[in-house]
């Protein structure tokens, strides 16, 4: 099984530079999805904060106009009443006026006789 194209590729690699990661590589990826995470947390939480309230307030505000324009407001019309607290106040006028009209039963015309 030792075939020499092999042993080649196994000479070639011997010689490669090994890489080693950096010291910080587990805290820096560590960190860049810590970002991301919250770069997607701030969205979320913009959206709770400032979108949706103002997404329900114009929601609102289309609602309540819409149905106040197609709604009709009816005031019922209450009927005025009038009331006659004393009758007597028409009968008195109805005497007043045909005293007046009649001078022969009138009294100041009997005083200046006198």
């Amino acid at each position: 099984m030792n075939d020499p194209e092999r042993d080649q590729l196994w000479d070639l690699l011997g010689k490669a530079k090994v890489a080693e990661p950096s010291p910080f590589f587990v805290a820096k990826t560590v960190g860049a999805v810590r970002k991301l995470q919250a770069d997607r947390r701030s969205f979320w939480t913009n959206w709770a904060r400032f979108g949706l309230p103002g997404a329900l307030a114009g929601a609102l505000a289309v609602f309540f106009t819409v149905f106040g324009v197609r709604t009709e407001h009816k005031m019922e019309t209450k009927p005025v009443v009038t009331a006659q607290t004393e009758s007597s106040d028409l009968e008195l006028i109805a005497d007043l006026d045909s005293a007046l009209s009649s001078e022969e039963s009138s009294v100041w015309l009997d005083s200046e006789k006198h």
